[in-house]
């Protein structure tokens, strides 16, 4: 039987799962199956550049010095290209580690967990395919998802519509997500933001304020809820508001580049970036509700509620964390960053095992 069951195949699962391994605690990684992956958040995130240490300049300085030494041409070449490190990148890089070094320790099973219930002092985890797996610490790092902008598209009388237009500019970093993490991907250039509450509003004012980029706010069909005062600021910022759906996207193959929009109606929207701000589709915590987790308190409905954790990443059920999108502290916004995923997971593990060798010490000292 494991001591831990880390269950999210994103960043906060993977940093759990390394940072278990190295400490040689016994654990099963649920790492979900292709379904669970298509809805995470962390699939959208390909250029990882606000992290120390995390920068694909970095690689190309230590592969530029090797081939320098041996073949310019080649030197010339890395030098040139631009080596995106997404989020896929760092959890391939920590299964690797996992299975080169801490196999013995970390086992991997690519299913969906279906269902968690409290099980004596402990959790079970059943998985999609019926298995079971119990343990006394149970990490949960499930994540969440955005609501995404509807392009309303018909063709020979068949409606096309749907958010699945989005996917190419979302995988390729044309369409944004996260201001801390990519805004200052936006200087100097032509911003659609999408979204029409007063996040959206404030991510439009933030763009201008912070990097001069020439921000449009499309409301993609929804009526704009801003308070009175952000739309005074949009006004005074020179920031454009159209409120018509989205017809049309329009850019390069597989989403590489991204020209604009067509509004209904007709208007064209010349943009280089979208930043989307809908809002959340889901926060993933279903697991954590069936356990009795606490959310957030937030008039909105739970399925959008952050899961809340005290300065570990424990929740309000003793041995049970939450780590990466889905979690929220009372006392800090919403950390939804990389680097917040990792820190709060490599806090759960430390407070894990720091537990597991308090147990083991005490019974060392009872000669039980």
């Amino acid at each position: 039987m494991p001591d831990l069951i880390v269950v999210g195949g994103g960043i906060g699962g993977a940093a759990a799962a390394l940072r278990a391994g190295q400490y040689h605690l016994p654990t099963v990684w649920v790492l979900g199956d292709r379904e669970t992956h298509r809805a995470s958040r962390a699939a959208y995130v390909r250029n990882i550049d606000n992290m120390l240490g995390v920068h694909p300049g970095i690689v190309q300085e230590k592969i530029g010095t090797v081939l320098r030494e041996a073949h310019g041409a080649a030197a010339e070449a890395v030098a040139a290209a631009h080596l995106h490190i997404s989020t896929a990148d760092l959890v391939a890089n920590a299964r690797a580690r996992i299975a080169a070094d801490f196999v013995e320790h970390v086992r991997f099973v690519e299913e969906r967990a279906a269902e968690a219930v409290s099980a004596g002092d402990g959790f079970r985890v059943r998985l999609g395919s019926g298995a079971l797996f119990e343990a006394p610490f149970l990490i949960l790092a499930t994540g969440v998802m955005d609501r995404q902008p509807v392009v309303h598209r018909s063709k020979g009388g068949r409606d096309l519509s749907g958010i699945h237009w989005v996917y190419p500019y979302a995988n390729q970093e044309t369409f944004l997500y996260c201001i801390r993490c990519e805004g200052h991907l936006t200087a100097g250039r032509r911003v659609a933001v999408l979204g029409a509450g007063d996040g959206a509003a404030e991510v439009a004012l933030m763009l201008r304020e912070r990097y001069g980029s020439e921000v449009q706010l499309l409301t993609a069909g929804d009526p704009a809820r801003w308070s009175a005062e952000r739309a005074r600021l949009l006004d005074l910022e020179g920031v454009k508001v159209l409120e018509g759906r989205l017809v049309d996207i329009h850019g390069e193959r597989q989403g590489t580049a991204l020209h604009g929009f067509t509004l209904e109606g007709g208007a064209r929207v010349e943009v280089d970036l979208a930043f989307v701000a809908m809002g959340l589709f889901r926060v993933y915590n279903d697991l954590a509700r069936a356990l009795g987790a606490a959310l957030e308190e937030s008039e909105g409905p739970p399925e959008r509620r952050h899961v809340l954790v005290d300065r570990r990443g424990e929740t309000s059920v003793a041995n049970l964390f939450a780590v990466g999108d889905m979690a929220r502290r009372r006392d800090e916004g919403i950390m939804k960053q990389v680097y917040t995923a990792q820190e709060y997971a490599v806090r759960a593990v430390d407070a894990i095992d720091a537990r597991r060798r308090k147990d083991r010490r005490a019974a060392l000292l009872s000669g039980t």
